[in-house]
Formats: structure tokens, sequence, C-alpha cells
């Protein structure tokens, strides 16, 4: 394996990965299979590993990368490693556009994964990309790095930190700074409440959390402009900050949707039980760039467990469809979910339809299982670059094609109603 620089049209691929994040990474090294013989290419902008689930932790230290270098990772695999940027896919003809360093090349390739993934979606509300930070893989006036350094600038003066958004990531978010920097005014405000992201007892749970920081949580109202030093919301309330931090929702890359891909409103690909694109079969949408259009067993949620057992999925499908043999839909079954809140969390069980059930868990003791799991993450995908084919996930065979093939027919029926 060599890492390779732009400078020629590359032959075709039997392969090419776009995007190196968990479903991307697993897909590439659970294809590397000593008896197969296929040309992989793994496709990403950076060299470094990003793990989404910790980006909160950068907030108030830089985080040593688990994973510092995907190239240093694959050498000595048959993965051929190419950093750079995609800018275009042409489906049609198979070939996909990168550039790095100012320079430009077309890759062709037999199949694709499309693991692309997301980003923090600032696109529909004026003045959000200009004026709040966001936890994003890209450096830049507006990234975590940069978000750091002004906290850090200005620890010692009153900060009045406004969090936008109730899910995970804002709670994160929120939980991290007023931890670092108690003396901040923390502010969180959300379009439905803060901390409702898995039923009324996880709700609870959180906001308890959140109120113990002395966090201020403001529900059900809508941003509707950024302002430099101010948001404006849908009744006409404006309220001051020092810092905004953006996690109101994601949106897909664009890559997808520009080529022609039949996809969601969210850019994510419609994707088959096989997780290949409805549109262009020999593309497989896997991660958060997947909306799959039959059942999964558990609720296709964003997520670094869903992501990597969709990436195992999209490779085995590939190699089943080469030895010509039948796979099962893609489904799986969720173990539990936690939520880091400074020092302390909230964590729960939620096996296997990804519903709050028994315990909940908070304090130190969520905040430590959860960081076991997210650990796991990254150790699998460790374990899979050894043993190719190792990572198991349960619920594997929760979909019959009975049940598959039923919502792919209302499906198709519900998309020729809309463009009738």
């Amino acid at each position: 394996m060599n890492a390779t620089e732009m400078t020629k049209t590359l032959p075709p691929y039997d392969v090419v990965i776009l995007g190196a994040g968990y479903a991307g990474l697993m897909a590439a090294l659970r294809l590397d299979r000593k008896k197969e013989t296929l040309r992989i290419a793994l496709i990403n902008a950076s060299d470094r590993f990003l793990e989404r689930v910790r980006l909160q932790e950068g907030i108030v230290a830089p985080v040593a990368a688990r994973i510092p270098s995907i190239s240093a990772f694959l050498r000595g695999s048959h993965i051929e490693f190419i950093r750079g940027k995609v800018t275009s896919l042409d489906a049609d003809k198979r070939c996909v556009r990168i550039v790095s360093d100012a320079q430009e090349r077309e890759i062709t390739f037999d199949q694709a994964i499309y693991a692309l993934g997301s980003d923090v979606d600032v696109d529909g509300v004026p003045g959000a990309a200009e004026h709040a930070y966001r936890l994003e893989v890209a450096e830049g006036p507006r990234s975590p790095s940069a978000l750091r350094a002004r906290l850090q600038e200005n620890a010692d003066r009153p900060m009045r930190i406004l969090t936008v958004g109730g899910a995970e990531t804002a709670v994160e978010v929120a939980g991290e700074i007023k931890t670092a920097w108690p003396k901040a005014e923390t502010t969180m405000i959300s379009s439905s409440r803060c901390g409702d992201f898995k039923g009324p007892r996880v709700e609870s749970a959180v906001r308890t959390e959140l109120a113990r920081l002395g966090v201020t949580m403001i529900d059900r109202a809508t941003i509707t402009e950024v302002r430099p030093a101010e948001v404006v919301t849908d009744n006409g309330r404006s309220i001051p900050f020092d810092v905004c931090v953006w996690s109101g929702g994601l949106r897909s890359a664009p890559v997808a949707s520009l080529a022609g891909l039949a996809t969601d409103p969210q850019g994510r690909i419609w994707a088959d039980p096989n997780l290949r694109s409805v549109s262009h079969p020999h593309i497989i949408a896997v991660g958060d760039a997947a909306h799959p259009v039959a059942p999964t067993g558990a609720p296709y949620r964003l997520s670094a467990f869903v992501a990597i057992a969709s990436g195992a999925y999209a490779a085995d499908m590939i190699l089943a469809q080469r030895a010509k043999r039948p796979l099962d839909p893609f489904s799986f079954s969720t173990f539990g979910q936690g939520v880091a809140i400074g020092r302390g969390g909230v964590g729960f069980n939620s096996y296997p339809d990804d519903k709050q059930s028994l315990f909940i868990l908070t304090g130190r003791t969520a905040r430590t299982v959860r960081n076991f799991f997210v650990w796991y993450i990254t150790y699998a995908l460790k374990i899979e670059r050894r043993m190719p084919g190792f990572f198991f996930w349960p619920g594997r065979r929760r979909v019959s094609w009975h049940e598959a093939n039923e919502a792919v027919q209302r499906n198709r029926a519900v998309q020729r109603v809309r463009t009738a």
C-alpha cells in the first residue's frame, strides 16, 4: 500500500470507496481478504481518521487520535489510499473526480461505496454559516480548533455561550463547555425540547444533568437568523451571545444529488434492501449517506455503530455478488446509547429496537460506559484490519425478503404519485 498523490488518471478499480470515516474504513478493511484479488481504492480528503463521536472533547483540548494516519494504518494491506477531495461523481460513466494540492484526476471503477457522511446543516438559516461555530472536520474560522482558541482566549471574561439544537451533539457541546468554563453563561435552544431525542425518561435525565451544571434551556424556539452577536427567533425574540455553536441538524454531501442519484431532501441516497442505490445499483450507500427504503430491524439512525455495521454489510454485499450468492437484507439491532454531559452523562439500554428500556445510568458511571463503547468502535476497526470479516453485529437476519420487497413496492408507489 502507498499513499498516492494526484498526478495522472488511474486505471479502473474494482471497488472505489468514497470517504474514510467509520463506514468507509470498515468497508475497505473488510474487502481486503487474502482470497480476493480486488483492486480497492479508498479516497479521503485527509490522512487523519476522524472520530466524530469525540469531537466535543476537542472543545477543551486537542484529542489524541486513536488512528492518527490512515495511510500508516493501511500499510501492508492491498488497499490503495488516495488522499484527495471528491469534487464530482459521474454515476453513469462510473468515474469520480478528485482534487488535492491543486491537481485533479479522474478515477474509474466497477462498483463504488459512497461513504461521504454528513456535515452540520447551516444553509437553511441566514447567517449561521458566517457566525456560528460547528463541530466538523474542516479547519477554518468556524472549526472546533477555532472554537477552542476563542474560548481559551476569553476564559477570564464573562462569556455568553449559545448552543443551537436539542439532540445529542448539542447536549454534549453545552455540557463540555459549561464544565470547562463554569462561569460562562451557557444556554441551549431547541425548536422542540432540549434533550428530547429518546423519549420522556431520557429527556428528564438529560435535562436534570444539564440543570445540575447550570445550563439554561430554551424550548420550542426556532432560529430564523444568526447575526454577529445575536440570534433572532421565529417569534421575534433576540438572544445575545458571545459564542454560538450550531448543532441543528445534518445534511449529506451534495455529490450524490448532483450526480443524479435518487436522494432524499437531506441529500442521502435512497438505498434498496442491499444498500444499493435505487437509481444506480452499482453504487452502495453506507453510514450517514444512506436512506434505506426497506426496514432495517432497528430504525436507521445516524450513529457510529450504524456506520460500521452498514460499511461491513456493503463489503459483504460486494463479495456475495462476485460469488453469485444471495445476501439477506441489511438489518441490525442496537445495544444502547450514551451521551456525555461534562464529566458525567446519561446512558441507557436500547436493545433491540433503539428504544429506551429498563434502566437509565447517569453521572460518571454513564460517562464511563459511554466512553467504553466509543473506544470499542475504533478497536473493532483495528481488529478488522488484522482479521477481515471479524466484525459481527446483532440482528443481521431480522428483516425477511418478503418484508423488504413489500417496503420497496410501497416506496415505488409513493414516488410515482409524487412525480405524477
